[in-house]
C-alpha cells in the first residue's frame, strides 16, 4: 500500500512541476517506517537504501542499505570458513596425489608396512646378538678383573678400560632397539593411516576431506 501512495505522490509531484521536472530522477526511502520521496537523499539517510524512480515514478534502480557490523562480521566469519576450506582441500589433495604417487591400492601399503617391520625386526635381532656377543666379554673382563683384584693387585687401567667400554657398547645397543621399537610403532600408526586413506581413495577423487567422506560407503566398495 504505501508503494502505491508512493506512486500517486510522484505522479502529483511531476503534474505540479510541469515539462521541465520530467528529466529528474527522485529517490524513495523510508525513516522509521515512514515513505518518503525526495530529488535527493540525506546523508544521513543514505545508509538505510533507496529506490531510484524515473519521471512516471517507476522504478528504475535500487541502493540496498548498508550491511550492519554484525552482518559484516557474519560475512567475513563465512568467506573466512570458505577460504580455508578450500586451502584444505587443495592441501589434501596435493597430499592425495603424493600418496597415490607411493601406493596404488591398500594392498600396496600393508606389504610396504609388511616390509618395514621385517627390517627393524632383522636390525632388532642383530643388535641382539651383540649385545649377547659383548655381554659374554663384559663377563669375562670383570671375572679376570675380580680374580686379580683377590689377588691383592691393582686392575690395569687398560682392562678397566676395556669393561667401560662394553658397557657402554652394551647400552648403545640397548638404546637402538628402543629407538627401533618406538619407530615401528610410529611408523605402524602412519601405514594405518596411509592403508585408510588409500582405501578412500579408491572411492573417492583426491582432495576430498575426511568431514566428506561416508566410511559405510567405503566399506561397501570393498565388500
Amino acid at each position: 500500500m504505501k508503494a502505491v501512495v508512493g506512486l500517486f505522490v510522484v505522479a502529483g509531484l511531476i503534474c505540479a512541476a510541469g515539462p521541465s521536472y520530467a528529466a529528474k530522477k527522485m529517490y524513495r526511502f523510508e525513516v522509521d517506517g515512514q515513505v518518503i520521496i525526495k530529488d535527493y537523499v540525506p546523508a544521513e539517510y543514505v545508509h538505510l537504501g533507496y529506490d531510484i524512480l524515473n519521471h512516471q515514478g517507476m522504478v528504475i534502480g535500487h541502493v540496498d542499505r548498508a550491511p550492519t557490523a554484525e552482518e559484516l562480521a557474519r560475512k567475513k566469519a563465512a568467506e573466512a570458513a570458505r577460504q580455508a576450506r578450500k586451502d584444505a582441500i587443495e592441501q589434501q589433495k596435493q597430499a592425495d596425489m603424493n600418496l597415490l604417487r607411493l601406493y596404488a591400492a591398500p594392498e600396496d601399503v600393508e606389504r610396504a608396512r609388511q616390509r618395514k617391520a621385517d627390517e627393524v625386526d632383522s636390525y632388532i635381532q642383530l643388535q641382539r646378538r651383540r649385545i649377547a656377543d659383548l655381554q659374554a666379554k663384559l663377563e669375562k673382563s670383570q671375572g679376570q678383573a675380580a680374580n686379580i683384584e683377590r689377588r691383592g693387585r691393582d686392575v690395569p687401567a687398560d682392562m678397566r678400560l676395556e669393561i667401560v667400554e662394553l658397557q657402554n657398547a652394551i647400552r648403545d645397543s640397548e638404546k637402538n632397539i628402543d629407538d627401533r621399537q618406538q619407530e615401528i610403532i610410529t611408523a605402524t600408526r602412519e601405514f594405518a593411516d596411509q592403508y585408510e586413506r588409500v582405501r578412500i581413495l579408491q572411492v573417492y577423487p583426491p582432495g576430498t576431506l575426511d568431514a566428506d567422506v561416508d566410511l559405510d560407503k567405503v566399506d561397501q566398495a570393498f565388500e
